[in-house]
């Protein structure tokens, strides 16, 4: 019987999924290993896809979430969109084999903002987790937009991210502060902010490629 994610062929029998989601029963002593013989492997959640999902016309990506809110209480599985991703689910790890660092780059930046993501625990070596690959990406795109990247824009297009900044703060929780914060780099994706998972580089070691889609209407 499939689990409510749809994923339940090759996990555990529980109360939540095991690691062995993408694992496969693989040993912690083989990781280290062939890691370096082995091609990186995303978490399920993190896949890029060009169909949508079975259970969710206008939803292409297992995990849904807008990149104008907070990770850890907006993230949700397609299939469990009521919940908030759990706490277990946060901390497995972002690839296989794991790594202690993960880069990410988007086409769609107007700019080359690298987005690094490492173990927020703190703990040297520590593996990269789901939870540490969505913060990295919230953070690089919650920072002041600065002035050279402003003006580089066309005017049509600082019409548009100046639309989107409004449109944000309006939204917020406390307009008058978001308005006060300024413009952030998330306002440069204009429309595109909600996360349509990632890709995994060809070219670059450790890298991943994230892709960016349109909220459903």
């Amino acid at each position: 019987m499939p689990s409510e994610d749809g994923c339940s062929k090759v996990y555990n029998r529980g109360s939540e999924p095991s690691l062995h989601l993408f694992y496969i029963h693989t040993s912690k002593s083989s990781w280290r290993t062939n890691a370096t013989k082995m091609e990186l492997s995303l978490h399920p959640y993190l896949h890029y896809s060009q169909h949508e999902q079975p259970t969710e016309r206008g939803l292409y990506c297992p995990l849904v979430w807008d990149l104008r809110e907070t990770p850890a209480g907006a993230a949700r599985h397609v299939n469990k969109l009521h919940k908030p991703l759990s706490t277990r689910r946060l901390n497995e790890p972002a690839t296989f084999p794991p790594v202690t660092s993960l880069q990410i780059t988007c086409d769609i930046f107007p700019e080359p903002w690298v987005i690094k993501a490492t173990n927020t625990a703190g703990v040297r070596g520590s593996t990269v987790t789901l939870l540490d690959v969505l913060n990295a990406i919230y953070t690089a795109l919650h920072v002041p937009l600065g002035s050279q990247t402003w003006n580089d824009l066309p005017t049509k297009q600082q019409q548009r991210v100046q639309a989107a900044f409004e449109r944000r703060c309006r939204l917020a929780l406390n307009p008058d502060s978001c308005f006060a914060q300024g413009m952030l780099r998330i306002d440069c994706l204009v429309n595109h902010t909600v996360f349509g998972g990632l890709s995994v580089s060809l070219e670059k070691p450790r890298t991943c490629i994230l892709s960016l889609r349109r909220p459903s209407p």
